[in-house]
């Protein structure tokens, strides 16, 4: 019996479009595609969610190979990053209608430490009984180590946990431990169906 939800949060409990975003940085396409792909999607970044590499030498690294005319805004863009978060109004539904029905709640989150700034405004961690975040264990998922350390930490039976996240090779993992879950999509109506036929008290769309 499924007794414990547990949540990513980009994509999931809040709402991020990365080109938009970065767009926010950047006038040009050029620039755009410096920013995805040198930043975004670096080895520094999957460090600064580690844990094991501060903003600072993050961006010191990522600059050695971006041109100059863009070395303030790779630093303005990880001191901001996400630090204003817009809220999924229909999966803060789903939060709140679980918790009313008894289900323990977690975050499990690939993310730097700048997660316990910007946190206290997404109002669906207010309802997380714990919360793992990625920079804290010096693990990333989908590593299996990550969900065996955060299964540990809060003394939790995979076969009683219900993993929503956006990325299938998180869930796939978890499902390899044992836990089930399923990918979210950004369709709350094919969530809450899934959820219903693994036996878990929601309502439907």
């Amino acid at each position: 019996m499924i007794k414990n939800i547990i949540f990513d949060m980009g994509n999931v409990l809040t709402v991020y479009n990365a080109r938009e975003y970065i767009y926010g940085y950047v006038d040009n396409e050029a620039d755009y595609r410096w920013i995805r792909d040198h930043l975004c999607a670096s080895v520094e970044w999957l460090q600064m969610d580690r844990g094991t590499m501060t903003d600072e030498e993050a961006a010191t690294s990522i600059c050695r190979r971006l041109p100059v005319h863009l070395h303030d805004t790779v630093r303005r863009f990880i001191g901001e990053y996400r630090m204003v978060q817009p809220p999924n109004p229909p999966m803060e539904k789903l939060v709140e209608e679980l918790f009313r029905n008894g289900y323990d709640l977690y975050l499990l989150s690939n993310t730097s430490h700048r997660f316990r700034i910007f946190s206290k405004n997404i109002k669906s961690v207010s309802y997380m009984k714990g919360i793992w975040i990625s920079c804290e264990h010096g693990l990333l998922k989908p590593e299996p180590e990550a969900y065996l350390d955060f299964f540990r930490e809060y003394s939790l039976d995979p076969a009683e946990c219900f993993f929503i996240d956006d990325t299938p090779a998180n869930i796939e993992a978890a499902g390899n431990l044992g836990m089930d879950g399923c990918v979210y999509y950004g369709d709350m109506k094919e969530l809450r169906y899934f959820m219903r036929e693994k036996g878990i008290r929601v309502e439907e769309f």
